[in-house]
């Protein structure tokens, strides 16, 4: 049949039959590639989130735990436990009001005897059987989440709403001789989860805040689907903690659900609790963007192949005898020296074009080779200019975590090899959320820059700062000592007191709390530096703020510099 057919319309016949298989092959391709794609974005976005949470979780906890081993074990505190109950109730107080997350503070004697407590609550009563004590007897302790009908009672006697959840704190507290006096306690509110999820929330644009569940480590709900009392099967929540992290998809047909989930590992001393954090998508909602793409390549598929097919009608009708003539005398390149151009082409318009077309590409083939090298050239640059950009801060134009490492990296292999001296300074904004908060997002931007370049100012011309993410800054001291650390971490604390950032009118007062350590020779790497740095700037944030604090090389703790 083909050879009854003329060139014009074995051309138009072969374009339309190809035009379309091409756009059956396209349209199944995208809507398989739309929707696997969708589905992996979607799914790695779930369990980002799902990291997110329990990663906020553990620090939280990491903290609240933190709180409660300092107060039980503040040299300053130590002759408080053995004064009057009022006294130690005062003292309480004051701490509450500073953690105003602890719905109750109380100091229990060895025999588990409440002796104090914030608002006077259970003074008198018999701790000894609680799991609190009992744990915080031994060692610094932390619970689950669990029920306290009595104490939230005592706490909000006229609500008849649902009883409020809590989270266990203890710690046993010593005499300056070291002699068991007693546990300090404290009930952490269950709502400081709900507050930080519906930060989560609100940073990530989720509108569904029933998409985000928290399981106990044996899969029951804390926080997540009323009326449910462990809504995954324990086959499950097995693997979940085997894998520590990932995404799958849940249940059957329409009711599919893609689901990423994270385990809560704990952090720093903190040993975690097991927590599950679940983020959840309805497969339907997930793929109705995919959906509207694929139709809509399906029918541009549709409108190229109909234009294929008109294409094919009038490119068909001058190529056929011109046609022949350009393809033996180009197949003749490159074997018959006598022909170093194809012909000028006549016939169609199309015709004319190809042979100039060849012509044309044969006179570029010289040239081709070296605009190959130019292009490669430039590529290099393009590549490096990528890099730089990548290592940068936008908000502060310093660098951020990912160009620090490396510099960070080669300066402690330079210490290593060289014994070149090296410092590092935490340098974190005080109170920088309520910045945020009072004036707006943007005075807080304002505010990161003003304090990036004060601090470039006060360093040498062989030192590094960077931007590590929100309110906090690190520096690289090269080639240093204690005294220069000393010094310069106080000018940097003096220059950002001295800042007065002018936002819409308005002008800020901000302050900052240095810590800082020098790299030892029993440092293994930077990160280790990086501790004591991060242990001098909870000392510094602890004592008040707006102040610096250089850790000591050979123990944890801190000494102070105003």
């Amino acid at each position: 049949m083909m050879r009854r057919l003329s060139l014009r319309q074995q051309i138009t016949f072969l374009v339309g039959l190809l035009c379309l298989v091409l756009v059956s092959v396209a349209a199944f391709g995208a809507s398989y590639i739309a929707f696997e794609r969708t589905k992996q974005e979607i799914m790695a976005d779930s369990e980002e989130t799902a990291s997110t949470l329990a990663a906020i979780l553990d620090r939280g906890m990491a903290e609240r735990y933190r709180e409660i081993r300092n107060i039980a074990s503040l040299r300053p505190l130590q002759g408080i436990w053995t004064r009057e109950p009022d006294s130690i109730r005062q003292v309480l107080e004051q701490l509450q009001a500073t953690y105003p997350d602890y719905s109750w503070i109380g100091f229990a004697t060895p025999d588990g005897t409440v002796q104090a407590s914030t608002r006077g609550v259970l003074e008198g009563a018999s701790a000894a059987e609680q799991p609190w004590f009992q744990e915080g007897l031994k060692a610094p302790y932390v619970g689950d989440v669990h029920e306290a009908k009595l104490l939230d009672q005592l706490l909000h006697p006229s609500s008849s709403d649902e009883p409020s959840r809590f989270v266990d704190f203890s710690a046993p507290v010593h005499d300056e001789n070291g002699k068991l006096i007693g546990v300090i306690g404290a009930h952490l509110n269950w709502d400081w989860a709900r507050e930080r999820l519906e930060i989560l929330l609100n940073r990530r644009g989720i509108v569904r805040p029933e998409a985000i569940w928290i399981l106990a480590r044996d899969g029951s709900v804390l926080l997540g689907p009323e009326g449910t009392t462990k809504p995954l099967p324990d086959t499950l929540i097995a693997r979940m903690k085997e894998y520590g992290s990932g995404c799958f998809e849940l249940g059957d047909g329409h009711d599919k659900m893609l689901t990423g989930f994270a385990i809560s590992q704990g952090y720093r001393d903190y040993p975690g609790l097991g927590w599950i954090t679940i983020s959840r998508q309805e497969d339907n909602v997930a793929f109705t963007a995919a959906r509207s793409a694929v139709w809509t390549i399906l029918g541009l598929c549709v409108v190229v192949a109909l234009l294929g097919i008109l294409f094919a009608l009038f490119i068909a009708q001058g190529v056929s005898k011109p046609l022949q003539a350009i393809i033996a005398a180009t197949d003749k390149i490159g074997r018959d020296p006598t022909v170093s151009l194809p012909p000028i082409g006549t016939g169609s318009r199309e015709i004319v074009r190809l042979s100039a077309v060849l012509r044309s590409l044969v006179r570029r083939a010289g040239a081709a080779e070296k605009r190959v090298l130019e292009v490669s050239t430039l590529r290099e640059q393009e590549v490096l200019t990528l890099t730089r950009l990548a290592e940068t801060d936008a908000l502060s134009g310093l660098l951020n975590r990912r160009g620090f490492d490396i510099l960070g990296e080669e300066a402690f292999a330079q210490f290593k090899q060289f014994d070149r001296l090296l410092a590092v300074l935490i340098v974190d904004i005080d109170h920088f959320k309520r910045v945020n908060d009072t004036y707006g997002h943007a005075a807080g931007d304002e505010v990161i820059r003003a304090i990036g370049e004060a601090l470039t100012r006060q360093l040498r011309s062989t030192d590094t700062v960077c931007r590590f993410g929100g309110e906090e800054f690190v520096v690289l001291l090269r080639d240093t000592s204690r005294e220069s650390v000393q010094i310069i971490a106080r000018q940097i604390r003096s220059a950002v007191e001295r800042l007065r950032p002018v936002h819409h009118g308005r002008t800020l007062s901000v302050t900052v709390s240095v810590g800082g350590a020098l790299a030892s020779d029993a440092d293994r790497d930077i990160q280790d530096v990086f501790e004591r740095a991060d242990i001098g700037l909870y000392e510094a944030k602890s004592t008040g703020r707006n102040r610096v604090v250089i850790a000591s090389v050979t123990t944890p703790v801190a000494v102070a510099l105003t």
